[in-house]
């Protein structure tokens, strides 16, 4: 290969040179070496030899995208949609489902060995999605862009704000995957509906008739409260319509107001034998089954416990599902709509034995208030984001043990983290076992299975 002056090659050396992949990372990049660099490479598999069009250069290491595939990896499947890979929102609609299910197992193997220090884990095959590696997602948020009186719906580009128009989404429940081709007709008719929109956000229940439409934007939208028949006679699947605004960041999707301009702003889903009922800014995961089946796996690991912490507790989910067989539960969370609905569902399904607090967990597992709600209690459930537990609530661990920690983890890497915690306060990791909550994506939901020593 030939190097130009500064020492390295150039994008146009490396577009001649052919380059093997040898792994795949979680967002979806092969990973191989050419010229001395670590390459990351859209589009291409483990296995396969390649040819790039080089992105960015750097010191150590170059981005690129695939031009030319000389050997397919035998994984290698047609994408079902038109615009993957450039959408951000899917990786590896290239790669077939049984792969992915491999791969995904792969990742959590080695978060835990090389972030967790914890080499000989029993991990699981991966659960997969039954019946459905697409047509899965119950929600979606869809970017809003208004310029030159014209509106578009679409996705940011993968690694950047650049927005994707698509005409429907493979992944997507069929009848939210249809409301969503509605809104669309509906932004390219009356542009001016979206004008104030930064995002649509759509949830569509699995098991009941509901589909709710947030409209998000910075300030309140006349246009949308004025054009609320022309959306409902457009997108007739709906059953509520929200107007949201004035957001705390660039970043953050929903903001400190909203108000219900048509219809109910909430759904309900049936999971495990509750009926669970939550607003459209509520976090409630985007898989149904795959969440059902989580929910009989923690039934099981948790019959006979006693009464069970429950951390990050969202709208309740489990501590319903556990109070509907009796087991008794008190359930924490930050976000007060979710706490009420929490509180809600409980009663609305005949439980009376789960409790819940609103309060930041790391506030509530500490001091004299720590102690009252770990006492007597001999099993936790925790459900953090995807940063991962509170250090706090890993110290209040190690300080009152409960038994069994059953943790409900959407990042691997934290997972890691926070598990060589654990071992370290005197439990056992006994079962960790990946779940396939996001197909044709490198995000993985796993559940780890803590159990205290002795």
């Amino acid at each position: 290969m030939t190097i130009n002056g500064a020492g390295k090659p150039s994008p146009a050396d490396l577009a001649r040179e052919p380059l093997i992949l040898d792994d795949l990372l979680d967002n979806g990049q092969g990973v191989g070496r050419i010229g001395g660099l670590v390459a990351f490479v859209t589009g291409g598999l483990p296995g396969e030899r390649v040819r790039i069009a080089v992105d960015a250069l750097k010191r150590n290491h170059l981005s690129a995208h695939v031009t030319t595939i000389e050997n397919s990896s035998p994984d290698r499947i047609a994408s079902v949609c038109p615009v993957f890979p450039e959408c951000g929102g899917c990786q590896v609609l290239h790669l077939d489902y049984a792969a992915q299910l491999v791969w995904k197992r792969r990742i959590v193997v080695q978060a835990l060995q090389r972030l967790g220090g914890l080499p000989g884990v029993a991990v699981d095959e991966t659960q997969p999605a039954e019946n459905m590696p697409r047509g899965y997602r119950n929600k979606v948020t869809l970017v809003s862009k208004f310029f030159d009186g014209r509106a578009r719906l679409g996705f940011y580009a993968a690694r950047s704000h650049r927005v994707i128009d698509i005409e429907s989404c493979p992944v997507l429940v069929p009848r939210l995957d249809e409301a969503v081709r509605k809104l669309i007709a509906l932004a390219g008719a009356e542009p001016k509906i979206f004008a104030a929109a930064r995002v649509v956000v759509a949830r569509a229940s699995t098991t009941t008739p509901d589909l709710v439409a947030s409209f998000n934007g910075l300030r309140p939208n006349k246009p949308l409260s004025d054009a609320l028949d022309r959306i409902r006679s457009s997108v007739p699947e709906l059953s509520g319509v929200v107007a949201d605004w004035e957001p705390e960041s660039d970043n953050a999707v929903f903001g400190k107001r909203s108000a219900v301009l048509w219809g109910s702003p909430t759904t309900r889903e049936r999971v495990a034998g509750v009926e669970l009922t939550f607003g459209i800014a509520s976090f409630f995961q985007i898989n149904t089954p795959v969440l059902e089946a989580m929910a009989k796996r923690l039934l099981g690991a948790l019959a006979g416990a006693g009464r069970v912490v429950d951390l990050y507790c969202g709208v309740g989910t489990f501590g319903v599902i556990l109070g509907k067989r009796g087991i008794p539960s008190t359930g924490v969370e930050s976000f007060k709509p979710a706490v009420d609905e929490a509180a809600a569902n409980a009663a609305a399904n005949g439980v009376t034995c789960a409790a819940f607090e609103c309060a930041p967990v790391a506030q509530a597992v500490a001091g004299d208030h720590g102690r009252g709600l770990f006492e007597g209690a001999g099993a936790l459930i925790l459900d953090p984001p995807r940063k991962g537990c509170d250090p706090e609530a890993i110290a209040a661990i190690a300080l009152h043990h409960p038994r069994i920690v059953e943790y409900v983890s959407c990042n691997p890497a934290t997972l890691a983290r926070d598990a060589k915690a654990l071992v370290a306060a005197g439990y056992r990791l006994q079962r960790v076992t990946p779940f396939d909550m996001f197909p044709q994506t490198g995000h993985v939901e796993v559940l780890a299975e803590f159990m205290l020593h002795g």
